[in-house]
């Protein structure tokens, strides 16, 4: 079971954290429409300005790679140590260092609002709403991503049941090890749904005077995430079953951490094709934005976090990454941001609290390669 437990947290922990870092660190920011959450100027592009633009952007950048670095040295290094309470607890927070990719992030997002004050550039532009097409584009096909994360959950049932005996048969690994890896994936097929659901909700994109532009501007970026979570609810339900069969039959690690290095390569290779599809998408209508819109820098937070008063919406789009995040100044907003911080705290506290205890010790985990 802990060579699993080693296998699982690389796999999600290093793509995370180089992903990360590409989706946050531009090359060529000076292209971007935002920087770092801040809309691009003129001015940063204009003599002094110039220079310190590319300096804070280069600071942002290297900050950003150091501690990639970090995280992906250190997630090799665990591979190679036993797994007992001290280690998961050192996986763990090691799960919350990904988090430390973003404070170049938020660094270069505060020094360029500070730049804009430096420069005299002021608030400008106008919130547009096109009331033709509010809420009346959406993409994605619902039984095309529940039906995955059904199997999934059939597949999860049946290792729960053959691992409790009920069947009256003994899997190849470790008992409870196909439980685990199981829970492990279903927890991942439980929270597709809800988000890609969301992002498919997220109000129509206005960038041009013709409603019709902005409803296939959205309708397109809409199909992208759509066609994401439904390839990645498809790829964890078929690893979630084919892994099972596997340890099933046989306790070999080289396989079962074969069939792992294959999901992450196909997980990878879909995120991919999104962010592709996703920057083919802006290049294509590009030509169709046409509105000077609001300068709303100030309502985001670091560059990652949207609070604002004075929308009414719940979610919008992202400046760091793909997709959508909420508004934390909306009721539901609050509510949400409040349950996440109460379960992010209450996960680690409760690791924590079965490594004190020794009760991840008493599981048989300790001094065990």
């Amino acid at each position: 079971m802990t060579w699993l437990i080693k296998v699982i947290m690389f796999v999600c922990i290093v793509p995370s954290v180089i992903l990360m870092y590409m989706l946050g660190f531009s090359k060529n920011p000076g292209k971007k429409k935002m920087i770092f959450g801040v809309r691009d100027n003129p001015k940063f592009h204009e003599g002094k300005g110039q220079e310190k633009f590319d300096a804070i952007v280069s600071s942002a950048r290297k900050g950003g790679l150091i501690i990639t670095a970090i995280v992906v040295i250190l997630s090799i290094i665990m591979l190679f140590l036993p797994v007992n309470g001290g280690t998961l607890i050192a996986w763990i927070l090691l799960v919350f260092a990904l988090f430390g990719v973003a404070a170049p992030y938020g660094k270069g997002n505060t020094e360029l609002k500070n730049l804009k004050k430096e420069l005299g550039i002021t608030k400008s532009g106008v919130t547009y709403t096109d009331l033709t097409s509010t809420n009346t584009v959406h993409a994605l096909k619902l039984a095309w991503i529940i039906l995955p994360n059904v199997l999934a959950l059939l597949g999860t049932i049946a290792a729960v049941l053959i691992d409790f005996g009920v069947f009256g048969v003994t899997p190849a690994v470790e008992k409870y090890a196909l439980t685990i890896m199981s829970l492990s994936f279903l927890f991942v097929a439980a929270i597709i749904i809800p988000i890609a659901v969301m992002m498919d909700n997220t109000r129509n994109m206005v960038i041009s005077r013709d409603s019709s532009i902005n409803a296939n501007y959205s309708r397109a970026k809409k199909k992208t995430w759509a066609d994401m979570f439904i390839s990645f609810s498809w790829a964890n339900a078929l690893y979630l079953i084919a892994n099972s069969v596997l340890m099933f039959f046989t306790d070999s690690e080289s396989a079962v951490l074969i069939s792992t290095l294959g999901y992450t390569a196909v997980i990878m290779a879909v995120v991919v094709i999104g962010v592709i599809n996703q920057r083919q998408v802006e290049r294509r209508y590009e030509r169709d934005t046409e509105l000077e819109l609001q300068d709303d820098d100030d309502n985001w937070i670091l560059g990652m976090f949207y609070y604002n008063k004075n929308d009414t919406r719940l979610n919008v789009e992202k400046r760091l990454g793909y997709g959508s995040t909420i508004n934390m100044a909306h009721p539901a907003g609050k509510v949400i941001s409040i349950i996440i911080v109460l379960l992010l705290i209450g996960s680690i506290a409760y690791i924590i609290y079965l490594a004190v205890t020794g009760q991840l010790d008493s599981a048989g985990m300790t001094n065990i390669p």
